[in-house]
């Protein structure tokens, strides 16, 4: 049951990374200048990982392994983009939570695309994941930066719907769930790199007041922290866990993650997280891991 442990360590990393992604931001407005640095760590990390034992003997590419990695590469940058501007305004344990609606978008997505109807109990789970939002969400006026942050938040939530199963196909094709991370993670990193270059001013103004208000290496080493945990803690994990049983078993132990969001939230940032909150977010990740599991 290696998996198992691996899918619930890839939960804990993808909470932590979040929150050392939340700690990096912090208004500062290097969005993007995190992206570059944090995945060009990761890929540079999975490369080592997969490569020291290969000796570097790079697998047979053929054209569907090219077309799912564009389709991961170009759907996490805008998911994470998104999610950057969201997090960087809003709670950790108000926001991670929700990432449990992605189970609630997959249905539609599988529909359109593969003409597949939910199962009932996956209609069930929809119904809970439904119970848990409206739960986890009740009392709270939310104002309008928080309704921003909850729109770009739906960006996030409707990549990452589509970007599992790509790469499922990445690691298929090549039988390697390090060397399919360094190719996705270093591609999102030049990703972000392009988005860095088109407003250098902006971000390059941000990064010279952060040198002379004395903070800008402790922001780098966040940075490359953040991008150690996504490698060693998130998808790393997830990748290998990938390996050895189905997505729906791997994923449904990682939609786990908003129990640790919470608990880093409190400890990480102070944030008050009241027993409705950990109702709701229990109710959340029951309901979508039933729709995720049973397809």
């Amino acid at each position: 049951m290696t998996w198992v442990l691996l899918s619930l360590l890839g939960a804990f990393g993808q909470a932590f990374g979040w929150a050392l992604k939340k700690r990096t931001l912090d208004g500062r407005g290097i969005n993007n200048l995190l992206g570059v640095v944090s995945y060009a760590v990761a890929g540079f990390l999975f490369f080592l990982l997969w490569g020291i034992p290969n000796d570097f003997v790079f697998p047979e590419i053929g054209g569907r392994f090219i077309e799912a990695s564009l389709a991961v590469i170009l759907l996490n940058v805008l998911a994470l983009w998104a999610a950057y501007k969201a997090v960087d305004k809003t709670a950790l344990s108000k926001l991670m939570p929700f990432m449990a609606l992605t189970s609630l978008t997959m249905v539609p997505i599988e529909y359109v695309l593969r003409g597949v109807l939910p199962s009932l109990v996956q209609m069930v789970g929809m119904g809970i994941v439904i119970a848990g939002a409206v739960l986890f969400s009740a009392k709270e006026r939310p104002d309008k930066t928080a309704l921003r942050s909850a729109g770009y938040f739906g960006i996030t939530l409707l990549c990452y719907s589509v970007t599992s199963p790509y790469m499922a196909v990445m690691i298929d094709e090549v039988g390697s769930g390090l060397f399919s991370g360094a190719v996705a993670h270093f591609g999102i990193s030049i990703g972000f790199l392009c988005i860095l270059l088109s407003s250098a001013k902006i971000e390059f103004q941000s990064a010279v007041t952060l040198r002379n208000s004395g903070v800008w290496k402790k922001v780098l080493i966040y940075m490359i922290a953040s991008g150690a945990v996504v490698a060693l803690l998130e998808n790393g994990p997830i990748n290998l866990a990938l390996e050895q049983a189905n997505a729906s078993e791997v994923f449904a132990l990682k939609r786990t993650m908003p129990f640790f969001s919470l608990i880093l939230g409190m400890y990480m940032f102070g944030e008050k997280v009241t027993v409705r909150h950990w109702v709701g977010t229990a109710l959340l990740v029951l309901g979508s891991m039933l729709v995720v599991l049973f397809k």
